[in-house]
């Protein structure tokens, strides 16, 4: 049964293209469904992400305005000094200590959607939620969404869209990369659209990131995906003109990291268990440790066992001794105290090891100390993310309709702006948020 809600004229539809770049929108421009919905959009040219460049952290950060180390969401997956045998991503919307723009639009009266938006399960802010999981063989998709929060209105979406599913749940076609989830999800966004028209809507696609890691981060494959791409956002227009909502729809796309190609894939923990800080048994499996590293990509979070000062300092001096060897990857260690300061990151960690701009990391601890190309980890495919947010390719924000000025650009901004500045389209505010509304974008009513 349909929500009671009252009817809100301006509505917002944020698309999030993991990983795309401001070359991506210059060839998107010649593409008849991109040209349509964003002609003459509002724009920011260079967006800073957050540190470290990975997905999780940077889409609450663009949902709260807030930086890691505020909204508590500073890696992708839980830390365990061995490597479970299901990722443990962070999957919940409780584990976000501040509000989130779903939130602010339930203050002003939206009703809101949510489909493979990162860490948004169990939310109780969104009415019609598809959760981010990615399915292993075996699993029951209905039961584990409804787990997560996905309500039986909303399974009607999921099962118009199962057959968009792949065969293989794990696995995406080996010859475009391209049939994965993200057909399934844009399927699953039209059928939302057409059945709820929410008044705030967020969604997450993932091909241009599987793309690049998987062929290099300016591969051609790339354009194949692009051009998937545009196709995807004619279905999501033609969706809004079956439901009467597209004239009054506010679009943006988006995006929350760049990537950079590597040449080599390194294991710190195998560092670390060689300076006597991590021990395994004949297996190679974890028996115990007081030191432990977690790969974000191209760069690595550092733990000490109990936050011990001491044992703190015999890790930092091993890890500038090789520093200075000037081989084993990482150019700067940054302390927690540093990074806190410089880019909003904090946690229970005690360094953060940036790289060369060569070399990836992965969590191993095993030997040969060097990892081969494995394209079932986002971190060691061909090129990634997690680096500095002034390294690299830079993320994307791009919006049209009736709350945007046509053709407004600005220079710079942070992924921290855009959630008041989303929330200033739908009249609401965020009161938590560090980031600050971009109204040079805003039409003057909005401002």
């Amino acid at each position: 049964m349909r929500r009671e809600r009252k009817v809100m004229k301006n509505k917002l539809f944020v698309l999030s293209m993991d990983a795309m770049v401001g070359e991506d929108v210059a060839y998107l421009r010649r593409k008849p469904n991109f040209d349509r919905l964003m002609k003459n959009a509002a724009r920011v040219e260079q967006v800073r992400t957050v540190y470290p460049s990975i997905t999780y952290p940077a889409h609450v950060s663009i949902m709260t305005g807030c930086c890691p180390g505020t909204h508590g969401i500073y890696t992708n997956t839980h830390v365990h000094a061995e490597k479970p045998r299901y990722p443990d991503w962070h999957l919940y919307s409780g584990e976000i200590r501040v509000e989130n723009l779903f939130a602010a639009a339930k203050r002003v009266g939206c009703t809101t959607a949510s489909v493979y938006w990162p860490v948004t399960g169990c939310d109780e802010n969104v009415d019609y939620l598809i959760n981010e999981y990615f399915f292993y063989e075996g699993e029951d998709v209905e039961a584990t969404f409804r787990a997560m929060g996905t309500s039986e209105e909303t399974l009607v979406a999921v099962r118009e869209n199962r057959q968009r599913l792949p065969d293989r749940l794990r696995k995406p076609d080996a010859a475009t990369g391209i049939t994965t989830f993200n057909s399934f999800i844009n399927g699953c966004v039209c059928s939302l659209i057409r059945h709820y028209q929410p008044d705030v809507f967020l969604v997450h696609n993932c091909i241009l990131d599987t793309l690049r890691h998987h062929n290099g981060a300016f591969h051609e494959a790339v354009l194949r995906g692009l051009d998937q791409t545009d196709i995807w956002l004619g279905e999501i227009a033609a969706a809004m003109e079956d439901a009467g909502v597209l004239a009054d729809t506010n679009f943006v796309i988006l995006s929350d990291h760049g990537q950079m190609d590597f040449v080599r894939r390194l294991k710190v923990n195998t560092l670390l268990r060689r300076g006597g800080f991590l021990d395994v048994d004949e297996n190679g499996h974890v028996t115990d440790w007081r030191a432990c590293a977690q790969s974000n990509g191209m760069s690595v979070t550092v733990f000490v066992k109990d936050g011990d000062k001491s044992l703190e300092k015999e890790v930092h001096d091993y890890l500038k001794k090789l520093q200075k060897d000037g081989v084993w990857g990482f150019e700067r260690i940054h302390t927690r105290e540093e990074v806190k300061e410089r880019y909003g990151l904090d946690g229970d960690f005690s360094f953060v090891l940036e790289t060369d701009g060569y070399t990836s990391f992965s969590d191993g601890c095993d030997e040969p100390l060097i990892q081969p190309i494995d394209l079932s980890d986002y971190r060691l495919g061909k090129a990634t993310h997690g680096y500095e947010p002034e390294k690299g390719p830079q993320p994307v924000f791009i919006a049209a309709g009736p709350a945007f000025e046509p053709g407004a650009v600005l220079p710079a901004a942070s992924v921290l702006d855009e959630a008041p500045t989303l929330a200033a389209v739908i009249g609401a505010q965020m009161p938590q948020a560090e980031g600050s509304c971009l109204c040079q974008l805003l039409a003057a009513r909005h401002r």
